[in-house]
């Protein structure tokens, strides 16, 4: 009995160890392999938490990116996520869109389909152009930590959580999504009454977000600010994230204390009182 105990304690801590967050000792020699890939090339490699950053900008700008990425990851574990990505990711940040499509290409055959920048699970990889600014990048660094902690979140949850963040402040110490871009596309959908029903956004297939006919991300993205702006964001998160419902649409009731039918008209008074 006490070797069986003693045997499951191992299984136990190596799987344990076998799902954790990379170690310092794994990201530098991940660093160094990159370092010494890209030498004479223009890029300055830093590890920074559980990230290794590769950047084309001049040293002193990729530190400032460093310094925006470890602000964001500090926050956003703060709010929402327990557990750090589970292998080794690299974030390409790339000066211009030419160095970004010509990086894409070169390390990855990759042709990018938007010119901001994109996560790639199978590449292990955030590849962007930060020459627009760093929106893209903190909305990327949502995906990651979504696949870490919520591997089942519908798209329309992992695509409106990050795409809140792409205007991110700080306050009282908490990450906040500012309105946005986005805003027309979902304010045009409400004044044209082409927008479907909420319960239609929550229960798309991945396939149906991506290639929905009206603006999806628009539409996740201001359900995720509504419910941040009414301090009900991160008890959405919790309750969402143990729920057998995956669509998120009895969490969603269970927290609003309505309906989707009732709470539609709500939602919509609200997304058109906005301002940018």
């Amino acid at each position: 009995m006490r070797t069986a105990l003693l045997v499951t304690a191992c299984l136990l801590a190596a799987s344990a160890t076998a799902s954790a967050a990379p170690t310092r000792e794994e990201l530098d020699t991940r660093a160094g392999e990159l370092r010494k890939q890209l030498e004479g090339k223009g890029f300055t490699v830093v590890v920074e938490g559980s990230f290794v950053i590769v950047g084309d900008e001049s040293p002193r700008k990729v530190q400032s990116r460093v310094n925006f990425v470890d602000w964001v990851v500090k926050l956003i574990e703060k709010d929402y996520f327990d557990k750090q990505p589970e292998k080794i990711l690299v974030i390409w940040l790339f000066r211009n869109i030419n160095t970004y499509k010509a990086g894409a290409k070169k390390f990855f055959d990759d042709e990018p389909t938007t010119p901001y920048g994109y996560y790639s699970s199978d590449d292990n990889a955030l590849i962007m152009n930060i020459g627009p600014g760093a929106g893209t990048l903190s909305h990327e660094l949502v995906h990651p930590y979504i696949e870490a902690n919520f591997p089942d979140a519908p798209s329309w949850f992992n695509e409106g959580l990050a795409s809140l963040y792409e205007q991110p402040r700080e306050r009282e110490g908490h990450m906040w999504g500012t309105t946005n871009w986005r805003l027309p596309g979902l304010t045009s959908m409400i004044r044209d009454k082409s927008i479907p029903p909420l319960k239609e956004l929550l229960t798309t297939t991945r396939e149906g977000f991506y290639d929905a006919s009206f603006d999806a991300y628009a539409y996740a993205r201001f359900l995720c600010q509504y419910l941040q702006d009414h301090g009900k964001l991160r008890e959405f998160y919790k309750a969402f994230v143990v729920d057998k419902d995956h669509t998120g649409v009895k969490s969603l009731e269970k927290i609003l204390g309505q309906r989707l039918e009732e709470f539609q008209p709500v939602f919509n008074k609200w997304a058109l009182s906005l301002r940018r």
